[in-house]
């Protein structure tokens, strides 16, 4: 019901601001044009052919008006008129058409007959006008028909059952062209899925808001909804009940929002809302705060239960504003609220739209960077310790971990922590990721060719879950071979999210596993599983966060922590790494547990390939191993 009264309620704008999607008034002059010029010189042949001379000249003079009228409309559509221009001449032409046939066939006193057909081919054209105005041109159609027929020698009966004939004829033919004209419009402006207004009439809703706020005040809003992680819903479960979620989600959405306010679907997982106050009292928060009620509820779709959540921008108008200007700074305010963490909201400001801007520059960069040399790859050296239940001499440097760096021209240094991201989103992190593979394995055998590290020394990658497809192994091997190295100098590590988001991840590691290849768990316990990772898919390496590394000296919960992931680890027959270790005491802890190896600034901070060597010496040194790598 809520549904369908928006719809009643942006009927007069769907004729009004979106004819032209169905047919364009330029269009529509020139065909009557065309036609109108058409039928005046088959008048005049007509006239030449079948009328007697006194007859004559009239229908000859009518039919050049018609000729000459038919001309001016094609002339007309030619020309930069207004459409409200070109919606009076149409107009015009199709009843000036409707009174030149019925004054023919009364000049013509019934020999004219057949020209009376000419009426039935301006009905059509009326339909595609607003129903008033389509009713208003049947009236002035019968109208003529009943004047040219009464006018004209016959018998009644007959002159009646034309007229019937002729009338049924120019309403029914009206009424279908209105119909089929609604249902092309509404195809035009509905999207199809949810019934919902789409992008089009959702462009004219807040023109038409932002005029009326601009002739009497108010405030006017565009608050973008997008849903958090539908597209694991999708690939999931597939697309069927990603369609059946977006349909349940519709009128809960509709329920929370007022009256006036209108929704649309631009598409996929997005939604729009063009939200009017004239009193200028809308509060964003309490309006984006609605939407909490739409989330608190889960959602069956196929005997699942699914618990559904949305992140919000709200964009108010200002002096100036369009239609393309709220969606794009709702859209800039709906990202930064995504990115922290789902079910929120923002409201753009300048803050907004400056991290926007750089989010934009971000990743017009990266699409460059390769090009441009501004990425490197630096390396961070791990360290295997010596403890109690390590075994085994401490200081051994046993490989480094590859870490993707980018300077860029315009913005300088920029973090991993933010640029990675931006990579995800813009869908590059594959062509990245395969890049640093490539360009540390050749770092590597560059090493082992000039005597810089043992036989043992193992260089890890970071791999992503866009990375995680069946081509992936393949690929891997074509690389190691074309290096010269062997799978057992290559490591790549994973994190959980990556493994749970990755729908073909679990082959593709065991097919990695089988390859040779060492496979490590980054980021352990900060990811959506745990237990389940490790004795499901085939790790070698168990990673501790350095979250809880770094609180191992003054948190006896994150000591605790180390302490049972290094057993769980053991009892699974995987090693584990320590990362972000910075102080002499973690390194002393974390050897006394029994921690196979450690990475993090106390031993070296990540370094160019070049200045690998003299870190691991120094990393080495730390714990008193030797200079070589491996040794």
């Amino acid at each position: 019901m809520r549904l369908a009264r928006m719809w009643r309620a942006l009927a007069p704008m769907v004729a009004r601001e979106v004819a032209d999607d169905v047919f364009t008034r330029r269009t529509l002059a020139r065909v009557l044009g065309l036609q109108y010029a058409l039928g005046g010189a088959l008048a005049l042949l007509f006239a030449v052919v079948a009328l007697p001379a006194r007859t004559r000249p009239d229908v000859v003079a009518c039919a050049a008006v018609a000729l000459a009228a038919g001309a001016l409309m094609v002339l007309a559509s030619l020309l930069r008129l207004s459409s409200r221009a070109l919606t009076a001449l149409s107009h015009a032409c199709i009843v000036s058409a409707q009174v030149l046939v019925a004054v023919v066939h009364t000049r013509a006193e019934g020999l004219g007959g057949p020209m009376l057909l000419f009426l039935l081919w301006t009905v059509p054209y009326a339909g595609i006008a607003s129903a008033r105005t389509r009713w208003l041109h049947l009236a002035v159609t019968c109208t003529a028909l009943v004047v040219a027929s009464c006018s004209v020698p016959g018998a009644l009966g007959v002159k009646a059952v034309g007229i019937v004939i002729f009338a049924a004829t120019a309403v029914i033919t009206s009424v279908l062209t209105a119909r089929m004209t609604t249902r092309l419009r509404r195809s035009a402006t509905q999207d199809p899925l949810t019934g919902l207004p789409n992008r089009r009439l959702l462009h004219a809703a807040a023109s038409a808001a932002l005029a009326r706020r601009a002739a009497r005040g108010g405030t006017v809003a565009v608050l973008l909804v997008d849903l958090d992680r539908f597209k694991h819903v999708n690939d999931t479960f597939g697309h069927e009940s990603g369609d059946a979620l977006l349909q349940q989600v519709v009128p809960r959405l509709l329920a929370v929002l007022g009256p006036e306010d209108v929704l649309a679907r631009l598409g996929g997982d997005e939604f729009a809302v063009v939200c009017e106050d004239p009193g200028g009292r809308l509060d964003p928060a309490e309006v984006a705060a609605r939407f909490s009620r739409v989330w608190a509820e889960p959602v069956l779709v196929g005997g699942r239960t699914l618990h559904v959540s949305g992140s919000v921008g709200v964009a108010l108008a200002d002096r100036g504003a369009t239609p393309r200007t709220l969606l794009r700074d709702a859209d800039a305010a709906m990202y930064e609220s995504k990115r922290r963490g789902p079910g929120g909201f923002e409201v753009f400001s300048a803050d907004v739209a400056a991290r926007a801007h750089r989010q934009l520059l971000l990743e017009q960069g990266l699409q460059q960077a390769v090009r441009r040399g501004e990425l490197a790859v630096h390396y961070q050296p791990v360290v295997a310790l010596a403890g109690e239940r390590g075994g085994g001499r401490g200081g051994r440097v046993t490989g480094a971990e590859a870490l993707l760096r980018w300077r860029s021209a315009e913005l300088g240094a920029v973090g991993p922590d933010e640029f990675v991201p931006v990579a995800e989103e813009a869908g590059l992190v594959g062509a990245l990721g395969d890049w640093v593979l490539e360009r540390a394995l050749g770092d590597l055998a560059g090493w082992r060719e000039h005597g810089l590290v043992d036989e043992g020394f193992q260089v890890a990658v970071n791999v992503s879950a866009h990375q995680l497809v069946p081509a992936l192994p393949g690929r891997v091997a074509d690389l190691l071979s074309r290096h010269g190295l062997s799978a057992a100098h290559l490591g790549l590590e994973l994190t959980e999210t990556a493994v749970v988001e990755g729908g073909t991840a679990p082959q593709v590691l065991h097919d990695l596993r089988a390859l040779g290849v060492s496979l490590l768990l980054d980021d352990f316990g900060t990811g959506y599983s745990s237990l389940s990772q490790l004795q499901e898919l085939p790790f070698d390496v168990v990673k501790v966060d350095r979250a809880f590394v770094a609180g191992m000296s003054r948190s006896p919960r994150d000591h605790a922590l180390v302490l049972a992931v290094l057993s769980l680890a053991g009892a699974l027959g995987a090693s584990v790494v320590a990362e972000g270790v910075e102080e002499a005491r973690q390194a002393e802890q974390l050897s006394a547990a029994g921690c196979a190896a450690a990475q993090g600034w106390y031993f070296a901070r990540p370094v160019p390939a070049a200045e690998l060597p003299d870190a691991v010496r120094g990393a080495g040194a730390r714990l008193g191993g030797g200079a070589r790598a491996a040794s």
